[in-house]
């Protein structure tokens, strides 16, 4: 930090931290949003004038109306009424204007900060791909409304992994920024040693997890086979090829998907624990492998909490922030690793 302060740049490492929080907060509204199945209560996309929620009784009938035309009100969700829509949405309007803060907070000092001349080289690239990056995941979560719009009760849960999947990009591209300006920047190749390579294929099997916990999400497989560590007493659930008998029904359906999800687990937390307990002590890591397996705990033992639970919310949204924590634990790790690059 005193070499970010000594060249001027507590401003910008101050404003990517706050970027930082505030999309770890906008998961967990996207959490919320997703489990309390708000998602779709806001059928059309205006990213100016949809800033505003209706004002009176005739507005929010209009919004209700064009709400009963989806096939989630006319299959799930009939017989709703004024009150039960409003507060549903409530959460997706609350996830999309957190989403155009998220804009304002990011593109202001920006602009600010390039006027001051704080953006040159590799640092002025970066932020721009940071601004493309969260405009991207915008867009792609228009995308994953709009197929739950006309045939489907629900979003698509490729879409939904695409969606979360740039959200976590983008918060690992902020981050790593932050840690290039206070630690010099590193190259994400590694330095050539044990815990650099080990540590590019954590986040490999890191990604394959996320990937699966937004499938496990978008079909709701969390609401199903909910004990542990067995699926209602079988290691496969007997339901898990029951649907098309290939490997279809393993990123398809929702026994399938909890199998895979469930198992990754075990995998994840002893390859995690595995690293750090190899590279422990490692000059060059500073002690980030121990939180690296403090964060791997941690989120094994809130997914198991949330399966039992039968998705409690609260359980829920700190599983999936937890994701965002382990990131960050081994993204740490990473740049720690790294091999230092030229500025």
């Amino acid at each position: 930090m005193e070499q970010a302060v000594r060249s001027g740049m507590r401003g910008v490492v101050s404003w990517l931290l706050t970027g930082c929080v505030l999309i770890g907060c906008m998961v967990a509204i996207g959490g919320i949003t997703r489990l309390t199945e708000s998602g779709l209560s806001i059928v059309e996309w205006k990213p100016i004038t949809g800033a505003l929620p209706p004002l009176n009784e005739a507005d929010w009938q209009v919004e209700f109306d064009k709400y009963k035309r989806i096939p989630e009100y006319q299959l799930i969700n009939q017989g709703m009424d004024l009150d039960g829509f409003k507060r549903i949405y409530f959460w997706e309007w609350l996830h999309r204007n957190w989403g155009r803060l998220m804009g304002l907070v990011f593109i202001v000092p920006f602009l600010w900060f390039w006027r001051r001349g704080a953006f040159t080289g590799w640092l002025r690239t970066r932020t721009l791909w940071i601004l493309a990056g969260g405009a991207a995941v915008a867009g792609l979560g228009w995308f994953m409304v709009a197929s739950g719009l006309e045939k489907n009760v629900d979003v698509s849960h490729y879409r939904l992994a695409i969606h979360l999947c740039a959200a976590f990009s983008v918060f690992g591209l902020v981050l790593w920024t932050v840690f290039d300006i206070l630690r010099g920047r590193r190259s994400f190749g590694g330095d050539g040693s044990g815990a650099a390579r080990g540590a590019r294929w954590l986040l490999a099997l890191l990604a394959l997890q996320i990937v699966y916990g937004a499938f496990t999400a978008g079909l709701d497989a969390g609401h199903v086979a909910n004990t542990w560590p067995l699926m209602n007493g079988r290691f496969l659930s007997e339901q898990a090829f029951a649907y098309t008998g290939t490997w279809a029904d393993l990123v398809d359906h929702r026994e399938g998907v909890q199998f895979i999800h469930r198992n990754l687990a075990w995998l994840v937390a002893a390859a995690f624990l595995g690293f750090a307990w190899r590279h422990r002590g490692h000059a060059a890591l500073q002690g980030a492998e121990r939180w690296l397996a403090l964060a791997v705990v941690l989120q094994f033992v809130l997914g198991v909490l949330t399966l039992i639970t039968q998705v409690d919310i609260v359980l829920g949204v700190l599983h999936q922030s937890g994701a965002l924590v382990l990131l960050a634990a081994l993204l740490n790790v990473l740049h720690r690793s790294g091999r230092i690059s030229a500025t």
